[in-house]
């Protein structure tokens, strides 16, 4: 098993940035099957390896695992700060791919994240499903035009997509829902997990996505699983339940 930090110049970033990489010894040597995975909001790229068991979850899957640091940005190319989507879906995928020879195809291609980085996963996917065959969001912010009317982060959300942000996110393109209610009938459907604890102050957005998911979700073509249990906003849910998101996208649909 190697645990690296890297740290390159990403020019979406116009900065060096850090990210972390698992690469299980018994991995190929090419064409590695990766999961992107992301973390959650006042958190950085080293929080997963220090709270949770994924390099033995990696390691007992044959898989690397890419942790790439979002800052607070909600992976999403900000009004007023970076460019994080184009960073995460494009720069940090090409690089990767190339230095560590990991997999160029979407088969092998996966994407998760817990909070901010759930709904980092589940945008990133929706916005480019010919990238990745499956994306999980654990205990994310799933409905993030209802969430930003009640939010204390109203900085941060103004950075991230404008003063006005209260009034326009609902029926964009950084709305999930609207991204599946419009999602091209020509694309390909990334398969979609979903999980929270039902003791979270995010069960409630969580459930209406499940409801939206299973109705409209289906009639869109999209094969969507929803699981939950006992279980707050917390590492000891994210180390738990990051493993039935890994095997559900490690499925072969």
């Amino acid at each position: 098993m190697a645990l690296l930090e890297a740290t390159f110049r990403s020019h979406s970033l116009n900065m060096d940035t850090s990210f972390y990489i698992i690469i299980p010894e018994s991995c190929p040597e090419e064409d590695i099957p990766t999961l992107y995975l992301l973390h959650g909001m006042h958190a950085s790229h080293t929080s997963w390896v220090r709270k949770t068991r994924i390099e033995q979850y990696a390691n007992d899957r044959n898989i690397a695992v890419v942790m790439p640091d979002g800052e607070n940005s909600y992976y999403t190319d900000m009004r007023y700060g970076k460019n994080f989507y184009t960073y995460v879906a494009d720069e940090l995928v090409d690089y990767t791919r190339r230095i560590f020879r990991l997999s160029k195809k979407r088969e092998k291609t996966f994407i998760c994240g817990l909070s901010m980085g759930g709904y980092g996963a589940l945008h990133t996917a929706l916005k480019k499903p010919e990238q990745y065959a499956a994306a999980a969001s654990l205990s994310g912010v799933v409905d993030i035009a209802g969430r930003v009317q009640t939010c204390k982060w109203t900085k941060e959300a103004a950075a991230i997509w404008g003063d006005n942000f209260k009034n326009e996110l609902a029926g964009s393109d950084a709305d999930l829902f609207w991204l599946v209610e419009n999602f091209p009938d020509s694309a390909p459907r990334p398969r979609i997990y979903v999980a929270c604890g039902r003791q979270d102050s995010l069960y409630d957005d969580n459930v209406k996505f499940r409801d939206f998911m299973l109705t409209t979700g289906r009639e869109k073509g999209f094969e969507f699983k929803y699981e939950e249990g006992d279980g707050v906003h917390n590492w000891e849910f994210w180390d738990r339940w990051v493993v039935p998101a890994l095997d559900f996208m490690l499925e072969n649909p």
